[in-house]
């Protein structure tokens, strides 16, 4: 993933990003991700990107609407940013694994506080699958697949 500035006769503040699809079998195949990330900007290149690779993707911005979401309906992945207002990640994990124990291995955190000892406790607690921002996109892919061959 690269940003460049778009060419047009007065830029601004657009942005746009090249992605590299890989073979013709679609990743997601219909799949369903909860996508929590409070910042507009990067939960919509994160649904974006998820979707341009198959997968059926509800973004929300909180925990509080993540539990919403949750109580509706199963999702076979859930990436879940770990600091948002109302009700963070870790508050969020334990609301959702306390009512849907198997959605435990299906979680895929982020977070940009990598040295924040209480976000590090958590995810040694819980072994957590964890992505440091800013991070690439294979890697996200790298870290889906592996969530996928551990649940099936």
């Amino acid at each position: 993933m690269r940003p460049r500035q778009a060419r047009t006769i007065n830029p601004g503040p657009l942005v746009t990003i090249d992605i590299q699809l890989g073979d013709a079998t679609p990743a997601g195949s219909g799949r369903r991700v909860l996508l929590l990330e409070d910042r507009d900007d990067f939960r919509d290149i994160l649904r974006d990107y998820l979707a341009s690779c198959s997968y059926q993707v509800v973004s929300v911005n909180s925990g509080i609407e993540g539990l919403r979401e949750i109580m509706n309906g199963f999702f076979d992945l859930i990436l879940c940013d770990m600091l948002m207002p109302r009700m963070g990640g870790e508050m969020f994990y334990w609301a959702v694994t306390r009512v849907r124990p198997a959605t435990r291995e299906r979680f895929i955190f982020f977070t940009g506080h990598k040295n924040n000892p209480a976000i590090e406790f958590f995810f040694k607690r819980v072994n957590a699958r964890v992505l440091f921002k800013p991070f690439k996109l294979g890697t996200l892919d790298a870290v889906i697949r592996d969530v996928f061959l551990k649940v099936g």
